[in-house]
């Protein structure tokens, strides 16, 4: 009899038990899912504003980098503009430079594969104008 009550005794500890251990579920379950989807909102929250800072600093790199080109233009137009003052200089006291020029033109014309190019010398330097028959 002994052996039953104890055996009773362990089935009634066990029901206990598990009846405690369900409800402590119950309890503890919907608490547990509101921290873990507290944790995935924190985690994109921080996934999001570490692509905005990517992208910050891609646009900021763009825009240093479109600044430098603009220096860059703003400069090889100051050497080109240069450039061309101090030829211009040189054309007005020199026009055999002028018919150098033009029968460098002219040989590069002739080797060339197009022979639809007409040679028409004028003025007294003998400078052609070049016009395409083609057109």
């Amino acid at each position: 009899m002994e052996n039953r009550n104890l055996s009773l005794k362990h089935l009634i500890g066990l029901i206990v038990f598990v009846l405690i251990a369900i409800v402590a579920v119950m309890i503890i379950y919907p608490q547990y899912n509101v921290w873990r989807k507290k944790l995935a909102g924190e985690a994109d929250l921080r996934q999001q504003e570490y692509a905005k800072q990517i992208m910050v600093e891609q646009a900021k790199a763009e825009l240093e980098s479109a600044k430098l080109l603009s220096q860059a233009e703003v400069e090889r137009s100051r050497g080109v503009a240069k450039s061309m003052e101090i030829i211009s200089e040189k054309l007005e006291a020199n026009d055999n430079y002028l018919q150098y020029l033009a029968i460098q033109a002219q040989i590069k014309m002739a080797e060339s594969p197009n022979h639809t190019t007409v040679y028409i010398p004028v003025g007294s330097n003998g400078i052609p104008l070049i016009k395409n028959i083609m057109e």
